[in-house]
């Protein structure tokens, strides 16, 4: 039977009934998903060691040939354990092969066998020197012939790894059928050779090189540009599909709006600010609808030119929706708002908190034209909520939401512009990665006054120390937060760590006045705890990481961070803006007694970018975003760090491909490219 892409895993050299099943459930139903499922490492199998020289080698895995000269199963006495037990020879000496519970193990390896080892030797709990579980097959070569590099897979069910390795051997027969997804012209637009002969180094390297072993050989690079440019196009697409229809309104901006943005402005603008609002004019002036992300670092600023841009689009007849992620922030942007514009525009709040009648009322504004900017969190995405003109969609902290809800934004008006922002400075690459349908606009440099935040590391031990501090700075009129490592709050329990802390701050500072803030509280309830905390009637805050964005008290100068190693550096920086907002010497004081560099990098470097690179580099995207869910960016090969200028290569190419081909035909060139077929998550 000619084995093609099509045929089921069941077709395939020694995929059985039960391995087949096992392989469908992971995703791997045809040999064409097995040939997307690549090795993760490879073992260097030609250099057989002598026997003699095993005790050299401890903990290091090696390759043994020999004769088989004892093959026997006992069952241990206490635990009932089956062991097969096995003595190899080669002429320079004898060594004992060990497989626990792999009973079926007798009826394979028999006395007067060839075989061929691969493991690590250890030293039993007798002193013995021993093989344990090692890979073997039997050798029937010479025993001067060389070995082989074998490709390493993710487990799949309990399919041993030689058998896996057997059936995606067989997979590779289909290679033959496979049809390249892309053309030769764009092939050769990006320097890449073809699929199948990729597809088979891969998973059967013709030698260990440093381009192989540091993925950057041909074959590697294919496997990347695929990716990166099949993500790229696919982002340009979405984008431009949206884009074939023109806004209809015209944007003008003169002198009054000009003149009402520097009364309301709180200081005058830096020079990273004017130079982004200049880009976002533009696009607002544009036929096309702006799609932009705005990226600064912790207190550059991004507010106030999104409100300006605000102020453009609602003097010119348009609404504004401004998406935040968490209520306790929304009702950060919304105080902040109305006390810049005061009473020269209408601005309400969008809540889940709404009462029955208070919605009932904003749905009627909103739909009426009456309310000119509304700020809310998920409760904008609901159906019934319906704008007059909505013309700018405001999304913060993007990372926090999903591409589905930033298009149900889009869709409540008429081509409105997208402005995306973000507090968690991320470096360029990963923003091609992430959001490379959107343009980038960084403000990098900080409002003059901005306090520096001293920053130290502290251990365990010392915590008496820093309580003493925490007294003096409270007794001096400040006011201190206590953060606790919750890094998930959805069930009580895991609360525990916060409440205890909560008890024993309560203990240590007795006449202080002390509250508690988590995620799980209610809305009503945290805002509440805010508000007091805003007014100084409390003097320490012991929190979850949900002060983490958009806390503004400029009174509070102090923070400590428990177990701080548990972070990301990049949260470390958004957890230590939340001081440093006022005119007060500010201080941010991590305790833990692990990852003392990590810490002390962090602790010396006070700008964000610099740590996001850094974060990126030490704990990959999804850490860096503060959330687990970094599924879209995990490449088989690509890296969003290491490969960088690649990711560049694939944009600018799916730029070319849009200007110069046309929609249609970059459309057609990702339904092809989509219609590969995704691999099962293999290990990074």
């Amino acid at each position: 039977m000619t084995i093609t892409v099509e045929a089921p895993v069941r077709a395939l050299p020694g995929a059985g009934p039960s391995r087949a099943k096992q392989l469908e459930e992971a995703g791997l139903a045809t040999a064409g998903d097995l040939l997307y499922y690549l090795p993760y490492r490879y073992e260097d199998r030609r250099h057989p060691v002598h026997i003699s020289d095993v005790g050299r080698h401890v903990d290091t895995p090696i390759l043994l040939r020999g004769k088989v000269m004892s093959a026997a199963m006992h069952i241990t006495r206490l635990r009932r354990m089956k062991v097969f037990e096995v003595v190899l020879e080669d002429g320079t000496g004898a060594v004992k092969l060990v497989w626990f519970n792999q009973g079926f193990l007798s009826d394979q390896i028999k006395r007067g066998d060839r075989l061929s080892i691969f493991g690590a030797p250890k030293i039993s709990s007798y002193g013995q020197l021993q093989i344990e579980s090692a890979d073997w097959e039997k050798f029937e070569g010479d025993d001067e012939a060389d070995g082989a590099i074998v490709p390493i897979y993710s487990k799949v069910g309990n399919i041993p790894p030689k058998a896996l390795r057997q059936i995606i051997g067989g997979a590779l027969s289909a290679l033959p059928t496979l049809d390249d997804p892309l053309p030769p012209e764009l092939r050769k637009r990006l320097g890449v050779i073809d699929l199948a002969p990729a597809l088979e180094q891969i998973h059967r390297p013709p030698q260990l090189d440093a381009a192989f072993q540091s993925r950057r050989s041909r074959a590697h690079v294919r496997i990347i540009l695929q990716e990166f440019f099949t993500l790229q196009l696919a982002l340009r697409v979405r984008r431009a599909s949206e884009e074939v229809k023109r806004k209809t309104r015209r944007i003008t901006i003169d002198d009054d709006q000009r003149a009402e943005v520097k009364r309301i402005l709180p200081f005058r603008l830096t020079k990273a600010q004017k130079r982004v609002l200049k880009e976002i004019a533009t696009d607002l002036q544009s036929e096309r609808p702006m799609y932009r992300l705005l990226e600064g670092d912790v207190g550059s600023g991004k507010t106030i030119v999104a409100l300006i841009a605000a102020i453009i689009m609602i003097r010119n007849g348009h609404q504004v929706a401004l998406l935040a992620p968490t209520e306790i922030l929304a009702e950060q942007h919304y105080q902040r708002i109305r006390q810049l514009v005061d009473d020269s525009i209408v601005v309400a709040k969008a809540t889940g908190s709404m009462t029955a009648g208070e919605r009932r009322t904003f749905l009627a504004a909103l739909r009426d034209g009456y309310i000119q900017l509304v700020v809310g969190t998920h409760a904008l995405l609901e159906d019934r909520v319906v704008f007059k003109s909505l013309g700018l969609a405001i999304v913060d902290e993007q990372h926090r939401f999903g591409v589905e809800q930033r298009q149900r934004l889009f869709a409540k008006g008429d081509t409105p512009d997208i402005l995306v922002m973000t507090a968690t400075p991320i470096p360029r690459s990963l923003a091609l990665a992430m959001y490379g349908d959107l343009e980038l606009s960084v403000i990098d440099e900080l409002p003059p006054g901005r306090q520096q935040i001293k920053t130290a590391v502290r251990l365990p031990a010392q915590i008496e120390r820093v309580y003493h501090f925490i007294d003096t700075e409270i007794s001096a009129g400040a006011q201190v937060y206590i953060v606790y490592p919750i890094i998930e709050e959805s069930e009580k329990s895991n609360l525990k760590p916060l409440t205890a802390g909560f008890e024993a701050t309560k203990q240590r500072f007795p006449n202080r006045r002390i509250a508690m803030m988590h995620g799980r509280m209610k809305a009503e309830e945290k805002e509440e705890t805010m508000q007091r905390f805003k007014r100084g009637e409390i003097d320490i805050m012991v929190s979850t990481t949900v002060i983490e964005v958009g806390i503004d008290v400029a009174n509070a100068s102090l923070m400590l961070i428990i177990d701080a190693d548990r972070f990301g550096l990049s949260q470390l920086h958004q957890l230590r803006g939340r001081v440093g907002r006022g005119t007060r010497q500010s201080y941010c004081v991590l305790v833990s007694d692990k990852e003392k560099d990590r810490l002390t990098q962090f602790a010396k470097t006070l700008n964000g970018f610099d740590l996001a690179d850094l974060d990126l580099k030490l704990r990959g995207p999804g850490e860096l975003l503060g959330t687990k869910q970094s599924g879209a960016l995990r490449f088989r090969f690509g890296h969003v760090v290491r490969d960088y200028e690649l990711m560049e290569k694939a944009r600018d190419l799916a730029i070319d491909i849009l200007e110069k081909e046309g929609l249609a035909k970059a459309q057609k060139v990702v339904r092809k490219l989509l219609g590969v077929p995704v691999p099962a998550t293999v290990k990074d």
